[in-house]
């Protein structure tokens, strides 16, 4: 066995060696910030080490010299072999537990649902627009116990409710669940808030790129723009493959005619010919490139989807004029490892 010491003692930690440092502290429901899936690609899980670590490729790759001098690691990079003390920012340790219970599922397309939960203990939740929990699937039958992060897709002025809008993942085993048994008036648990994928406050003009259910984080500050009268000028580009897995069209449409400035652009990348698609069609790569004639120089872009999708947009944006410090992503691709 190893300790893991956080923050001077705030927390002292017990686990089997071998284990990734974000795997031990998920594990006791401590959860540093990751848009990749803790894959190492976005750069978000830094903590501070007091002693030697190994510098990994993505060390390397997403820190600064000086960070890295500093001893600041990525937690998903790190193996813990010995006992090693850490610091994190004091607020990872204040996620909460929450009761819920599922008070609507609302199928919005063939493969992705809406879930409606209320909360009970505690009573509210606070949170930026953005921000993502970590459901609880309790085990079943031979199926252990598993916690995957969703984005919250409702206003952060609503407290006591909060809308999810999950995706499913034939393959995976936590959304089949709650595809297939998960029902109105079941308790659902989960932890957080976390995430720094929320609107940064500044009067620059917007982008957002999403697909599938990367619409989630996406509508939450929408809706709170829309509720706080926040009046920015907005394009919002969303990617599918044909008109069955559009939705919210009608929330978007209302969005045009409250927030003075937004524009709802769908793009369909295999809507079969002659179905009487008018909007934009194409990976949403080109669609973003046609339909950005003009500098994005001070602009802000914010990014829900797949790896590809997200490299690819980013890579389009910044050739507009876009400084990639201006552009925020939230990377939809990896299950989060089980936790009893």
């Amino acid at each position: 066995m190893v300790k893991v010491d956080i923050n001077n003692g705030k927390k002292v930690l017990e686990s089997e060696t071998g284990m990734r440092l974000i795997d031990i502290l998920a594990s006791q429901n401590i959860f540093v910030p990751s848009a990749c899936g803790s894959n190492g690609r976005c750069g978000l899980c830094k903590v501070k080490i007091s002693s030697a670590a190994i510098i990994s490729d993505a060390d390397r790759k997403l820190l600064s010299e000086s960070e890295i001098s500093d001893g600041v690691r990525l937690a998903c990079q790190v193996l813990v072999n010995a006992d090693m003390s850490i610091e994190i920012p004091s607020e990872f340790l204040g996620a909460k537990d929450f009761e819920s219970v599922v008070s609507s599922k609302k199928f919005l397309t063939h493969d992705i649902v809406e879930l409606t939960l209320a909360l009970k203990q505690p009573a509210g939740i606070n949170f930026n627009a953005g921000q993502y929990i970590t459901v609880k699937m309790p085990a079943h039958g031979e199926v252990k116990a598993a916690m995957r992060p969703f984005s919250i897709a409702s206003s952060s002025t609503t407290t006591s409710l909060i809308q999810l809008n999950i995706r499913l993942n034939p393959q995976g085993t936590v959304t089949p669940w709650i595809f297939n048994e998960l029902n109105e008036g079941t308790t659902l648990n989960f932890n957080g808030p976390r995430g720094n994928f929320y609107l940064r406050n500044t009067e620059k003009p917007l982008i957002f790129i999403a697909g599938g259910s990367g619409m989630a984080p996406v509508r939450s500050i929408l809706q709170t723009m829309n509720a706080f009268n926040i009046n920015r000028k907005t394009l919002y580009f969303f990617g599918a493959l044909t008109q069955r897995d559009l939705f919210y069209l009608d929330e978007m449409a209302s969005f045009e005619k409250t927030l003075p400035d937004f524009t709802f652009i769908p793009a369909l990348s295999n809507e079969p010919s002659g179905s009487g698609w008018t909007g934009q069609t194409g990976l949403i790569t080109e669609v973003v490139d046609r339909v950005c004639a003009f500098s994005l120089n001070g602009y802000e872009a914010y990014l829900c989807g797949k790896p590809a999708m997200v490299d690819g947009c980013i890579a389009v944006l910044e050739k507009k004029g876009i400084d990639k410090s201006n552009a925020f992503f939230d990377l939809f691709n990896s299950p989060k490892p089980a936790v009893k």
